[in-house]
């Protein structure tokens, strides 16, 4: 009777131990991978042959040995936790010597998946070995199905937010040492097993090692670039890198270049003059929508405009906060009552607000090729927003060279612009100010906190309206297709994330 009970945990934690750590080795490999979309079918595809190739084990072992025990049961936990170990392990020592492998990393998926789908054959044996009752086997199933549906919701929703990724990779190890104990009825080898446990949980007390190695740049174009980051955030959003590259400090998100702590546009170091086109085309802006705070320079900026009465920014990852605490160049637009910043889904949020209109609207878009990039480039979510612009509003937002999120653009305003590689688009036409105009509106931007200028005289206005008229605003119509990569513009859905798949960057 005490087995049938035991049975049930046993089959429970067999399930959500081996979801818990496919989710861990998919946030492996998805940095690894540049979080491109391919990242996930790669996991789920190798973690499925291998709980199968594992399952084919146990079905032999069962058939070569019929009086299975749960002591049996024990030695392959123990057994996958040594190895779940090693894998981790050899990660970090092959991308400490080596450039990370995408194939290095789906064989150890693959390998951690075989060891761990040998446990199910066997629990199903075991559970049914006295009467194999409808009740039994489903007993069996449900215990199991229900830890594998309850993994996803613990571990990356809950733990991800306290512990960091090797931490609970290591806590799964653990986890899987102490059903292990249960399972054994050796008196030695649950003393083994207690000291691995007791070893695994002191090497939680380790330091992140495996995200440092990963986030490792050997950029022999940039090698004022540090190689190592000097700070890593991590939250079950994902990671914020921060490298050191002379005076600036470069910000990369989940592996790829999110931007640069920098708000000086004769420094411009990361295009920040785009960021200043928005108070010279729109000086009187009171309300202002932002999608994605990023490093926060560009919200900065904005903060500058005298006119403004409110900025709401929208972020899904509450670590930029922590980043921005961190540099004075940005910290101060955390105090800035007349910032509002919402942590929430970007889309899901703007559904909400039904009757809110801004006059500008910015996004912070990500690369094209990324997942969830669709989110913000398809023509559905610029249908969504075009209703909250006012009748002279801007959208602007990165396309990042997409020629899709131009043309889709164009599918949906009736004015569409670019200006670099950022595309603007307005219900009513818009052309570059003359120079003079462009002077005395940079001239009018402050510090919100002092009320100082920004720019200390006329003639450093001159020169900031030369850097912005530097690049011009060009109508969709006279765009020079050339500077793309070469390929019928299509319009971006939800439904065809064509950014992300056909035309991506993949593996």
């Amino acid at each position: 009777m005490k087995n049938n009970h035991l049975i049930y945990l046993v089959s429970f934690f067999s399930g959500f131990l081996s979801l818990a750590q496919e989710i861990i080795w998919m946030r492996l490999i998805s940095f690894a991978g540049m979080t491109v979309p391919q990242t996930f079918s790669y996991t789920l595809a190798l973690f499925l042959m291998g709980i199968a190739c594992g399952a084919s084990i146990g079905k032999s072992i069962c058939k070569k040995n019929p009086h299975v025990q749960m002591c049996i049961l024990g030695k392959v936990f123990i057994l996958a936790a040594m190895v779940d170990i090693i894998l981790i392990a050899l990660v970090y020592v092959f991308t400490k010597n080596f450039n990370i492998s995408i194939l290095f990393l789906g064989l150890c998926v693959f390998i951690c998946a075989s060891v761990r789908g040998i446990i199910f054959p066997l629990i199903h044996h075991v559970g049914t070995a006295q009467a194999k009752t409808g009740s039994k086997i489903s007993n069996v199933y449900f215990s199991n199905v229900f830890g594998s549906a309850l993994a996803p919701i613990l571990i990356s929703f809950i733990a991800l937010d306290y512990l960091n990724t090797q931490q609970v990779y290591l806590l799964i190890c653990f986890f899987t040492i102490i059903i292990a104990v249960l399972c054994l009825n050796s008196e030695k080898l649950k003393y083994v097993g207690i000291t691995l446990g007791i070893i695994t949980l002191l090497l939680m007390l380790i330091p992140d090692k495996i995200f440092y190695e990963f986030s490792k740049k050997e950029d022999y174009l940039n090698p004022q670039l540090s190689a190592y980051p000097s700070q890593i955030f991590e939250n079950k959003h994902g990671f914020i890198q921060v490298y050191d590259q002379g005076k600036d400090r470069v910000v990369y998100g989940a592996n790829v270049y999110d931007g640069k702590l920098n708000t000086n546009i004769f420094h411009n170091s990361n295009g920040i003059d785009r960021a200043y086109l928005l108070p010279v085309l729109k000086p009187d802006a009171q309300e202002i929508l932002v999608i994605g705070l990023s490093t926060g320079s560009w919200v900065k900026v904005l903060s500058m405009m005298p006119n403004l009465k409110k900025i709401t920014v929208i972020e899904i990852n509450p670590a930029y906060i922590d980043l921005i605490k961190t540099d004075p160049i940005v910290s101060d637009i955390l105090k800035d009552k007349r910032i509002e910043i919402i942590f929430d889904d970007g889309r899901k949020w703007v559904k909400k607000q039904s009757e809110k209109k801004y006059d500008i609207i910015l996004m912070n878009t990500t690369w094209y090729w990324r997942a969830y990039a669709s989110n913000l480039l398809s023509q559905d979510f610029l249908i969504m927003l075009k209703p909250r612009m006012k009748n002279d509003g801007i959208l602007f937002y990165n396309t990042t060279q997409s020629i899709d999120a131009y043309y889709t653009a164009n599918q949906v305003f009736p004015n569409v612009y670019q200006y670099k590689f950022m595309v603007l688009n307005a219900m009513q036409p818009i052309s570059l100010p003359n120079h003079e105009y462009m002077q005395t509106q940079l001239c009018k931007l402050v510090r919100h906190s002092t009320q100082t200028p920004i720019f200390k005289d006329a003639d450093e206005c001159s020169s900031a309206a030369d850097i912005i008229l530097k690049t011009p605003l060009t109508p969709y119509a006279e765009m020079d297709l050339s500077q793309f990569p070469y390929h019928l513009p299509e319009v971006i859905t939800d439904d065809n994330m064509i950014t992300e798949y056909k035309y991506g960057k993949g593996f």
